[in-house]
């Protein structure tokens, strides 16, 4: 049966976040966006954010979550400056706290007077070395444990209940795969396909005679075929409970093409965005910088993990283990530094960080904002 061809309707582009801006800079974007992200430990600006884009209507949360939220971001931004002057053997475990207080900063817009709560005094995950042998990154995990700021974080990005059971366990060499940042150092220590299907030309689409807005994708037969993936697998991965997808024919014969199924109407204040916002949710999207400095946005196929993990979680819970190396068993660090695996460690340390900060902004903001510098 020949496929159908596509609808037809006007592009808004594609994000993965309410809203996304371009921006560019003369100075370090390190700096621009701690910038970005410091803004918020002015009380108005804080307590703005809290009302408009996390509805909190209660004067008494708006209020406790400022203030929360400026301890955390003045502590996390002291940890980070004292990392950036810190050795390779030490600086892990105090970004590691920097990020926990970002977490709980964004735990704290999502569960108002979440500093009150149990979880808050808790990682949420564990590991300790083998007293007996060093560490081989490529059989290493992290175990959920309990329920901490890990959980509350995941259920803030991921807008539903956390469904990791206590001793859950989260491969390290799976977890770095997820990082497309440093795909290039992953492939030299693990050599082999990244599991990672790139989208091409994702866009929001919209009919203005039938009010309806729709998403449309493609992806390379071949991207396909190196993971072992057919068309309805990939479709049963991304769909949501309320929209799934279906194959239509693309524009070049090296690519497959899918849109949704179910066009969504606009109501008087909807856009193509949010009446989408579900369905993008579901992809579990993980972006990344093109070679023209263009956003590009990738599956991840995390059949292998235990449940579905966000980007930001991805990242921060690899840090969540650097922290822990560094903190428990030096020799083992010594021992890496030394080994195939540091190139992969250090890539993380000084590119997947840095990225890791980006992502915790659009976070807190709920806008991708893609910066770049104008050198």
């Amino acid at each position: 049966m020949s496929l159908a061809k596509p609808r037809e309707g006007k592009s808004f582009g594609f994000h993965i976040y309410s809203d996304s801006s371009d921006e560019y800079t003369l100075g370090n974007p390190e700096t621009i966006i701690w910038s970005s992200i410091r803004h918020l430990c002015s009380a108005s600006a804080a307590r703005g954010l809290a009302s408009r884009i996390y509805g909190l209507s209660k004067r008494r949360e708006r209020d406790a979550a400022a203030w929360n939220i400026k301890l955390y971001i003045q502590q996390a931004s002291e940890f980070y400056e004292a990392a950036t002057s810190a050795k390779p053997n030490t600086a892990p475990l105090i970004y590691y706290y920097a990020f926990l207080n970002l977490a709980k900063a964004v735990c704290e817009l999502h569960r108002p007077l979440f500093h009150q709560r149990e979880e808050s005094y808790a990682h949420g995950l564990g590991w300790k070395p083998d007293t007996k042998k060093l560490v081989d990154l490529s059989k290493e995990f992290v175990t959920v444990r309990g329920k901490g700021v890990w959980h509350v974080l995941w259920e803030s990005l991921m807008g539903r209940p956390c469904p990791a059971t206590n001793r859950t366990s989260l491969s390290i060499r799976r977890l770095f795969s997820y990082c497309p940042e440093i795909s290039a150092e992953f492939r030299r220590v693990f050599p082999g396909p990244v599991p990672l299907l790139e989208l091409k030309e994702p866009a929001f689409l919209y009919d203005k005679a039938q009010n309806e807005a729709w998403i449309r994708f493609s992806v390379e037969r071949g991207d396909l075929k190196n993971h072992g993936i057919s068309g309805p697998l990939l479709v049963r991965q991304i769909q949501s409970p309320r929209s799934g997808y279906v194959e239509v024919k693309a524009k070049d014969s090296e690519d497959r093409t899918f849109q949704s199924v179910n066009p969504k109407k606009l109501n008087k204040d909807d856009t193509p965005w949010s009446v989408m916002e579900r369905d993008v949710a579901a992809f579990n999207l993980i972006a990344s910088f093109g070679r023209g400095r263009e956003m590009k946005y990738s599956i991840p196929l995390q059949t292998r993990l235990p449940l579905p993990l966000p980007q930001l979680i991805v990242s921060y819970t690899l840090l969540f283990w650097l922290g822990s190396l560094v903190r428990y068993d030096p020799h083992s660090v010594h021992a890496l530094m030394d080994s195939e695996y540091w190139i992969l460690i250090d890539g993380f340390m000084t590119q997947s960080r840095v990225w890791l900060l980006e992502l915790f902004e659009w976070a807190f903001y709920q806008t991708e904002t893609t910066l770049c510098t104008a050198r």
